[in-house]
């Protein structure tokens, strides 16, 4: 009989695991033909005919490459394709293109796009059309103008803002395999009022020549503040998980102060926010209100941070002269 240890030691981890909410993913959605949802990759998109193929071979031309692409299809309106894969597979994407472009399905799309947190990108073919959702106003949607039917331009432009979420600006963007889009420059001005922005060629240079989502607010902005909000809500969760508790005292304030700090310090490296300018105030154990102690709530922390922001215009200002400028002593 083997000999029993004096000392045995029993580890139990706490590397307790909280999934990290992409933004790579992009759900392509059709309402015209019935599709299970399906992870595609490069090969498979290339095979797809149709209006989802083309957006996803569209998707598969730009530089860098998307992270993941996802298909869904279900007849009937696009709202209800959308409400199918929202019930069947919920946030398994962050961003949203679809087949139909129509007026209706524009609005119905942009409306549950703000309420379920996904940002959703459309191509407008029309001035017509464009003119017809100008008072849409929502942070999660964008669209962009482009005469040609299959230049799926806003839809592509996903892929772009995919990588270095809230670090990169939408405005001065080449999207691979898009001409120049056919606008009169009172057209393109008129549509700009409205946020709706397209695609030209400046200084021989195709580029995006806007980036900002319906709302009036810069494309970069929004998933910046996405990226930060989901980030430090997934480290708070985590920490929770991994302590056995974390105590109503002063130590255990810290505690949620530090994950908010660590946040904000990669919300830096991100290019989200400028570094050394942020700031987190909060509200110690003696100063919390007794009945947020006894219903074990603390709503003491507040942190304000400096957007780093982007520049897309200015003037620089010069002066000719007969005069020398660099005298020779």
């Amino acid at each position: 009989m083997a000999n029993k240890l004096d000392f045995p030691v029993v580890i139990s981890r706490k590397t307790v695991g909280v999934s990290e909410r992409g933004f790579g993913t992009i759900l392509i959605l059709d309402n015209k033909a019935e599709k299970a949802w399906e992870i595609i990759d490069e090969a498979k998109a290339s095979s797809l005919s149709g209006a989802i193929g083309k957006i996803a071979q569209r998707i598969y031309m730009q530089k860098p490459a998307p992270f993941e692409v996802a298909v869904f299809g279900k007849t009937g309106t696009a709202k209800e394709a959308l409400t199918a894969v929202l019930d069947e597979h919920g946030g398994d994407f962050f961003w949203l293109v679809c087949t139909d472009n129509t007026t209706e399905s524009i609005k119905a799309l942009s409306e549950l796009a703000q309420v379920n947190n996904k940002i959703y990108a459309v191509t407008v073919n029309t001035v017509v059309n464009a003119k017809a959702v100008k008072a849409i106003e929502s942070d999660n949607t964008f669209i962009m103008f482009h005469d040609d039917v299959d230049s799926y331009v806003a839809e592509a432009l996903t892929v772009v803002m995919s990588h270095n979420v809230g670090g990169r600006t939408a405005k001065f963007k080449k999207i691979q395999g898009v001409r120049e889009a056919s606008i009169s420059a009172t057209d393109e001005a008129e549509l700009l009022k409205s946020n709706i922005f397209t695609y030209r060629r400046k200084l021989g240079v195709l580029q995006t020549t806007e980036g900002k989502c319906k709302s009036g607010e810069y494309i970069d902005i929004v998933l910046g503040e996405y990226w930060i909000r989901f980030r430090m809500e997934e480290a708070l969760q985590r920490r929770a998980l991994v302590e056995d508790k974390i105590p109503y005292t002063d130590r255990g304030i810290a505690m949620l102060v530090a994950e908010c700090e660590k946040v904000l310090k990669r919300a830096v490296d991100q290019g989200i926010v400028e570094a050394k300018q942020y700031k987190i105030d909060y509200v110690s154990r003696a100063d919390a209100p007794v009945n947020d102690v006894s219903n074990r709530v603390y709503n003491g922390i507040k942190w304000v941070a400096l957007l780093q922001g982007a520049i897309h215009t200015g003037v620089i200002s010069g002066v000719l002269t007969y005069d020398m400028v660099n005298e020779e002593e």
